[in-house]
């Protein structure tokens, strides 16, 4: 078990109340006392990898609420509760598909709704989704000559189904309190004294340069969503923050074709002052570290036969109560009814 040190509150202005244009919603709340457990994945990616890895991952997580948590954490021995939510780090597809071409079995994003659903009514899964788009879900046809039998020739240029179908789902999604304009996606909501904003690909205003296909991967002005809200949202309140985002800051996330230093330096520059931990997925891996005293979680994904080399899947589950945030990797191995969640590798503690 990593113990990493408290968390290091510093105060930061509250947005003025006559600022213009202030974030839609309600007001922040008035402090309640928060124990909060929620589940963090990333990359379903529909059309990519085994075609039964989201039906294992979503009986693997339905099935996890009632284990009883390990000795080494500080909720030994009581049962882990059923979810708020799932957060989603992006990645619903693989191409950004939504089945206009048919028959050759293209709903990739048609697919992602039918098993994961909206508020836990609709599909497979039992719990609210609070998913974000990433970089497989910008596919268009730009710069491309497509004949008819490439079903990008089917698409207009710039369309993107599976990042749009985020700002679109947002409405008939769970609590929201503030929500990004037009089709930019972006939406922040409070489980108890717990603040989450998802960010979508990742918390910058403009894509990355490094590469030309980078240029049609577009972050649609995440951070300055992000500035705005948590100044209206947090302020000097100290409430601890979830941000959610597809890239990250390991390995892979540090190449510039995903986002470059100086957009990495201007989001550090937004949470400075802030309780802010950071999840994410883009790997299809899973581990806890920081990056300049800022917690960073990977919080895996269903691919088991790629990627993973223990041939499982895997999701991270959170509670964050006044006293502690608790992140815990959870693994997947199949059985005979299909998939049974177990304690995973990695855990971490951060005192609050």
């Amino acid at each position: 078990m990593r113990r990493l040190p408290l968390w290091l509150i510093v105060l930061a202005g509250c947005a003025a109340p006559s600022d213009p244009e202030p974030p839609v919603g309600p007001e922040p709340p008035p402090w309640v006392s928060t124990d909060v457990t929620f589940f963090a994945m990333g990359d379903p990616q529909y059309g990519g990898g085994a075609d039964d890895k989201n039906t294992f991952q979503i009986l693997a997580m339905n099935g996890f609420p009632g284990a009883i948590w390990p000795a080494d954490t500080p909720f030994a021995g009581q049962v882990v509760a059923e979810p708020r939510g799932v957060l989603i780090a992006g990645d619903l597809t693989q191409n950004g598909q939504d089945g206009r071409l048919q028959p050759l079995d293209s709903d990739e994003l048609g697919f992602f709704h039918a098993d994961y659903g909206l508020t836990g009514t609709e599909g497979g899964l039992r719990f609210p989704v609070y998913e974000g788009y990433g970089n497989h879900d910008f596919d268009s046809a730009e710069g491309g000559d497509f004949n008819e039998w490439d079903w990008r020739y089917y698409y207009a240029q710039d369309t993107t189904p599976a990042a749009d179908s985020v700002a679109e789902r947002n409405p008939d999604r769970i609590g929201l309190t503030s929500v990004a304009p037009d089709l930019d996606g972006h939406y922040s909501w409070d489980w108890d004294w717990l603040h989450l904003v998802n960010m979508d690909l990742f918390p910058g205003d403009e894509p990355s340069d490094a590469e030309v296909n980078a240029l049609t991967r577009d972050p649609r002005d995440a951070l300055s969503f992000l500035e705005a809200d948590l100044s209206a949202r947090v302020g000097d309140s100290g409430r601890p923050v979830v941000v959610m985002a597809h890239y990250g800051f390991d390995g892979f996330g540090q190449e510039p074709r995903w986002w470059t230093d100086e957009q990495k330096e201007a989001f550090r520059a937004v949470i400075a002052g802030y309780d802010v931990s950071y999840v994410h997925g883009h790997t299809h891996a899973t581990y806890a570290y920081e990056v300049d005293g800022l917690p960073c979680f990977n919080v895996g994904s269903p691919y088991y036969t790629q990627y993973n080399a223990d041939g499982r899947g895997h999701f991270t589950l959170f509670r964050v109560t006044d006293e502690v945030l608790v992140a815990h990797d959870v693994a997947w191995e199949f059985t005979a009814d299909g998939a049974e969640a177990v304690w995973g590798d990695w855990s971490v503690i951060i005192e609050r």
